[in-house]
């Protein structure tokens, strides 16, 4: 007995199933290093809140990512950024991009102060009002991947002050600004200047890509017991020796 399988599906099966057992590999992949990464951050967040002159004490090497710091310091309010197409309880704005000057510290930083709500009109801006006068900010570090996944390359904005961003790259906000800044970034955990923060450190949970992971092997298990059941009609019986064609 043989099968007379058709080579287009065959083919298109095999494709199929290692494309979903590739997917399904890579979220199982995501899933650990969201728990090594929650697992640095819950570590790091033991250390309670921290001054900025505190950080130099730390390695080097050390990513920030879950720090919490407390910011004693200056904010530009002449020239912050507006991160476009933020959404905060289903509706669309920005966050606030400022730099920040921590106090006895000739450093500059991204804080991101949190969400105001977008205008009617796109073609006319939220009205951000920062104070001039010295503040104290409760922050948390994010170190590593600040802008995700984007098609478009973002360029140099030449506009005029509060500039709109796509997604966030330190060395783009460096050249429009003429400043250098640190490696890093801040996110307020409190509200002020009637902003409101929103960030969270890790947006899709561990348990989420080990769920998308199993979704995958799923469909690559059906997919083949589909083709198998598909190409039960094909088996066949091979002639005996001698017998009609007819």
């Amino acid at each position: 007995m043989y099968f007379d399988m058709p080579i287009i599906s065959s083919s298109l099966t095999i494709f199929v199933v290692l494309t979903c057992l590739l997917l399904a590999n890579w979220q199982h992949d995501r899933a650990k290093q969201k728990r090594q990464r929650l697992d640095s951050i819950q570590q790091l967040q033991t250390m309670g809140s921290i001054e900025w002159h505190e950080l130099t004490k730390l390695p080097n090497n050390l990513n920030k990512t879950g720090l919490n710091v407390q910011l004693s310091g200056t904010l530009n309010n002449k020239q912050f950024w507006l991160l476009d197409n933020r959404v905060y309880q289903h509706q669309v704005g920005f966050d606030v991009l400022a730099m920040f000057t921590p106090k006895n510290s000739e450093d500059k930083l991204i804080v991101n102060l949190g969400w105001i709500k977008a205008t009617q009109s796109r073609d006319e801006l939220p009205d951000v009002k920062l104070p001039t006068h010295p503040i104290t900010l409760q922050v948390q570090l994010k170190q590593g991947d600040l802008a995700g996944f984007y098609l478009q390359k973002q360029q140099v904005n030449n506009s005029q002050w509060p500039k709109q961003v796509q997604y966030i790259d330190l060395q783009i906000m460096q050249t429009e600004s003429h400043i250098n800044m640190v490696n890093f970034m801040a996110y307020s955990s409190e509200a002020n200047f009637s902003l409101q923060p929103h960030y969270t450190p890790v947006v899709m949970p561990p348990s989420k890509h080990l769920a998308y992971a199993l979704q995958w092997l799923l469909l690559a298990i059906a997919a083949l017991v589909i083709f198998l059941i598909a190409v039960k009609p094909f088996k066949k019986t091979p002639l005996t020796q001698g017998e009609s064609l007819e």
